[in-house]
This record gives C-alpha cells, structure tokens and sequence, in this order.
C-alpha cells in the first residue's frame, strides 16, 4: 500500500488505480473513437512517469504501469458503448475524487490532481487533429481538464518548495 493512500478504503484506493484507465478512455473516447495511438500515448506516459514524476508519484506510477493496458481493456468492457452513457459513467466515478482528496495528507491531494489533469492533456493531444493544426478536437477539448474534479490548491510554497 502507498503510505499517501493509508486513509483511504480499499474501495477509494482502487479508485486511484482505475483513475488513469478511466481518463484515458474518457479523453480518448471523447469523439467516440479510441484509437491505438491515444491507447500507447497513455501507456507510455505512465512507462515514463513510473520513473521520472520528480520523485513525487513514481510508486504509484510503477505499480500503475504494470497492468494498464489491460485494465482499459476491462473497464472498456465494463462501461456502456455508447458516448454520453459513458461519458457520464466516468465522470460520476471520477468526481468520487471530489471527497477522496481532503482525505490525504497533503502535498498528495494536489500532486494526484495536478497529475490527472495534464494526463488527461496529454491523451489529448497524442491523436494529432487535422493535419497536427488542430492538437485537441473539440470532444476531447471538453473533457481534457476534468471538469467533474474540484481544483486542489497548491500547498504553501513555503512548507512544500519542491513541488511543481
């Protein structure tokens, strides 16, 4: 168990785990094609964050990492074909994180929110547009800064310098 998930239920902290699963199939699912290239682009921003995350959130990424691939598999399975029944699914989980968060200590409520949204930015961005002029088409636009997640503030500078 990560020691930032230690005041969570079993439940909140696979909720944690399905997180990035779920931001990738709701930002790549956005226009209602999930491609190979959005699928790799998350795979490999979590191959590289297992790793390189400033030290803040590379256990979770390591542990994460493993078995990506086919969780989206499984949750994709799991949640309903059609767009907005999805869609909606997904963002009522992730808004779960909405009382999750002022549950751990912090910087990790930040540094997890912080974390989701640029990931989400990053699916984004990975399938092109027209002609790599448009990076973000106007389904994924939507979604990509996790409207259904209450902003979490930086914490103090002064108590926290090294975060980004």
């Amino acid at each position: 168990m990560l020691k930032e998930f230690k005041n969570l239920s079993p439940d909140e902290q696979q909720l944690f785990f399905d997180a990035i699963p779920l931001i990738t199939i709701l930002v790549a699912g956005a226009d209602d094609d999930i491609d190979e290239v959005e699928l790799e682009e998350a795979q490999r921003l979590a191959d590289i964050r297992s790793f390189n995350n400033a030290g803040h959130l590379t256990a979770y990424y390591e542990l994460l990492q493993e078995n990506l691939s086919t969780r989206i598999q499984e949750l994709s399975r799991e949640l309903p074909n059609a767009v907005e029944p999805r869609q909606q699914e997904i963002a009522s989980r992730l808004a779960r994180f909405n009382e999750i968060f002022p549950k751990m200590a912090l910087p990790f409520a930040y540094l997890y929110y912080r974390d989701f949204v640029s990931f989400a930015k990053h699916v984004a961005e990975s399938h092109g547009g027209f002609m790599r002029f448009m990076t973000v088409g106007p389904d994924e636009a939507k979604v990509m800064h996790l409207p259904m997640l209450t902003p979490v503030e930086r914490p103090s500078k002064v108590d926290y310098p090294d975060l980004p």
